[in-house]
């Protein structure tokens, strides 16, 4: 038996015991067994993953830029060949937004378009040298989207201060050397020679060619700075990131633009007409604003080169824009084949088909059929005829041979008009002097 006084002393202690005991015994079961945090953040990051991937199927049809199944590596004519899969066909309807720059790197089909465009440097490599310059092509901001600012200037060239000039062929006219022919330069080459070295751009100008392009939005500081006008070019989506930061730098001469490569072709753009409308409209359309003439895609040859421009202007109204957003000022082409009368042929039926005004902007006496190639003497013939008929042909504003450059890239070398080493070609001299 215990004592009375023992228990006068444990009673109280018991007492505190239970009173814990019945306080846990009421503690909710949701508060005694929380789950575990790690757990509920991974399931809400699934739940967010989820919601992402279905998100599409509802804006799809208004938001999303269709892109090719390896990262959109589309590249310029010699450049390394990457494996394509068909661009899908199915269209999809431009936005009023700017559509981020894709990474060239990351495997991606679709991309949702952002609010504002990128200005991130593009991971593919250019085909031209980027060459900054301070002569800035002043022009009003667009409400549809601004610039963004360029990057650091490595050697900037003189300024460029003259008056574009405008004439009854060819166009808008923004350089000032010989002007108003329509001769025009197709230069990967960058602005790396100096003026001691053979393949320096003022040796490749004499007294026809007045404008290039670079096949891409990299201005040449050197070619600027003698009076050549400057035609950008938006490559395809890859390049969009390059396109909005290089604006701020563009010369002055930048009178025209244009669009897409080959987008026909799977080696090159490689992108379906309805897919390529959110670009024309949210990074292409804005240059008009600033006075820009805006050029559509230049297509091959092919016969999928004719219906991919006219499908493009057609699916675009169908979309709700307008008419005249639609309408390029200009369509460039591409020929490759073996004898004038064909490449005639083709040019006034595409023009036909069109019912715009044409540049040529790559054309080469070349079998691409499998078929004999050209001659020394049939290449010079098509050139000497072409030129003359270009000349003549009021609608045919520019035109550029394909073949400045030191490799051909698989183009016959008779059509070249540099050497390997940098020098002019015989065919080059008589373009720019005697065409």
């Amino acid at each position: 038996m215990i004592p009375a006084i023992v228990l006068a002393k444990v009673l109280p202690a018991l007492a505190l015991v239970g009173l814990a005991l019945t306080g846990l015994e009421n503690v909710p079961a949701a508060a005694a067994h929380s789950p575990s945090r790690r757990g509920h953040s991974h399931q809400h990051l699934a739940i967010r993953a989820a919601v992402q991937q279905n998100t599409g199927a509802q804006e799809k049809k208004r938001v999303v830029i269709r892109r090719r199944a390896n990262g959109t590596q589309c590249r310029v004519r010699g450049g390394a060949l990457s494996p394509s899969a068909n661009t899908s066909s199915a269209a999809a309807a431009p936005s009023s937004a700017a559509p981020a720059a894709s990474s060239a790197a990351a495997p991606v089909v679709a991309q949702e378009i952002q609010a504002q465009p990128q200005v991130a440097s593009s991971a593919a490599p250019s085909p031209a040298a980027p060459t900054q310059n301070n002569q800035n092509w002043a022009a009003a901001s667009s409400a549809a989207a601004a610039p963004a600012p360029a990057a650091a200037s490595p050697s900037p060239a003189a300024k460029n201060n003259s008056p574009a000039y405008s004439g009854s062929s060819g166009g808008a006219w923004g350089g000032w050397t010989n002007v108003h022919s329509k001769l025009g330069n197709a230069w990967p080459n960058g602005d790396w020679a100096g003026k001691d070295q053979p393949d320096y751009v003022g040796n490749y100008i004499g007294s026809k060619a007045s404008w290039y392009y670079t096949w891409s939005p990299h201005a040449v500081g050197s070619a600027d700075s003698l009076g050549l006008e400057f035609v950008p070019m938006l490559w395809g989506p890859h390049q969009v990131s390059d396109w909005w930061s290089q604006q701020a730098s563009w010369p002055k001469t930048v009178k025209n633009a244009l669009f897409f490569n080959e987008p026909n072709e799977h080696s090159q753009c490689n992108m379906a007409a309805g897919d390529s409308i959110s670009y024309w409209m949210n990074d292409f359309l804005p240059l008009r604003s600033k006075g820009v003439r805006l050029g559509g895609a230049a297509t091959t040859s092919a016969p999928s080169g004719l219906v991919w421009s006219q499908d493009f202007e057609k699916l675009c109204v169908q979309y709700g824009n307008s008419k005249a957003d639609c309408t390029p000022d200009f369509v460039p082409i591409h020929w490759y084949d073996v004898t004038p009368q064909n490449f005639q042929a083709y040019v006034e039926n595409y023009h036909k088909g069109v019912g715009h005004n044409l540049w040529v902007t790559e054309y080469a006496c070349q079998n691409f059929n499998g078929g004999a190639q050209c001659s020394d003497g049939e290449t010079w013939a098509l050139h000497q005829q072409m030129s003359n008929w270009f000349d003549q042909q009021d609608y045919i504003e520019r035109y550029a041979p394909f073949g400045v450059m030191k490799q051909m890239q698989g183009v016959n070398q008779y059509n070249a008009l540099m050497n390997p080493d940098g020098s002019i070609t015989s065919l080059g001299n008589w373009y720019i002097w005697s065409s």
